[in-house]
């Protein structure tokens, strides 16, 4: 049983891996460098600390946004070619088609964040490099599990990765939204319909992962406890991916496809 899950999973790996991931990948880490480059002219205080964490956002947003478009593009080919219907007459379960795609989501994941190890080692210390880079896996991850779940379930590629841009990008601005919502609560003196927007953003919000999930930037300036930062994310990862795959379990599931 595991060994044709494996055999799954080599499977899509192979039909995502190819020059044009390797080249996509480099160009994505000299622009990185480019940007740093760029930055690095016009800051004057904490240049090199204002510089590596631009240069990390800036990879942190297209990495993430490059593992999405490979992901919902080869769930999506499924969906074109009939491999699904493939998939149905042999002897293999529909949780080990998920179970291969979560592999090949972190194998990617994987890959790509290689360069940034590189890259942020260039501008900081290795170790928060190291620490980067594990922190950015762990949020790529969880958003290409998002990026799998919406596209199985709308089976669209514009949706899929508008509807996950648009999750993740509120899970990042979680603090923000929520600092903005207490000020206008405080400023319309607590009228019902500002209680009301409040407590549905609030209730929204709760279900996404807070900053504290996310790499953080914080490390670039000051001493922080790279171990416990990661740890916590870590256990944050766990447990939204287990909740992502759960749901795909049960939207793919129960999905009817003609044989």
């Amino acid at each position: 049983m595991f060994a044709q899950t494996i055999a799954l999973f080599k499977y899509l790996m192979l039909g995502i891996l190819s020059r044009r991931l390797l080249l996509l990948t480099l160009v994505l880490a000299v622009l990185a460098m480019l940007v740093g480059g760029f930055f690095s002219e016009l800051a004057i205080i904490d240049s090199n600390q204002i510089v590596v964490a631009l240069v990390a956002d800036f990879l942190r947003y297209a990495l993430g946004l490059f593992a999405l478009l490979v992901i919902t593009t080869s769930v999506s080919q499924d969906y074109e070619f009939r491999q699904f219907e493939r998939l149905l007459t042999m002897p293999l379960a529909r949780w080990q088609y998920v179970a291969a795609q979560v592999l090949v989501i972190a194998s990617l994941c994987l890959w790509l964040v290689l360069p940034v190890l590189l890259v942020i080692s260039l501008y900081s210390d290795w170790l928060v490099g190291l620490y980067w880079a594990s922190a950015l896996w762990l949020e790529i991850f969880l958003l290409g599990l998002l990026g799998m779940l919406t596209i199985i379930s709308l089976e669209k590629i514009p949706l899929a990765v508008c509807f996950s841009m648009a999750t993740y990008l509120l899970a990042r601005l979680s603090g923000l939204i929520s600092q903005m919502l207490e000020e206008s609560v405080r400023l319309s003196d607590g009228s019902l319909t500002s209680r009301f927007v409040d407590l549905i953003f609030s209730a929204i919000l709760y279900l996404l992962p807070d900053l504290d999930s996310f790499a953080n930037n914080n490390v670039f300036f000051g001493n922080v406890d790279l171990l416990q930062s990661l740890s916590v994310q870590f256990y944050s990862t766990v447990i939204y991916a287990l909740f992502l795959i759960a749901v795909c379990l049960v939207d793919f599931y129960r999905k009817e496809f003609s044989l």
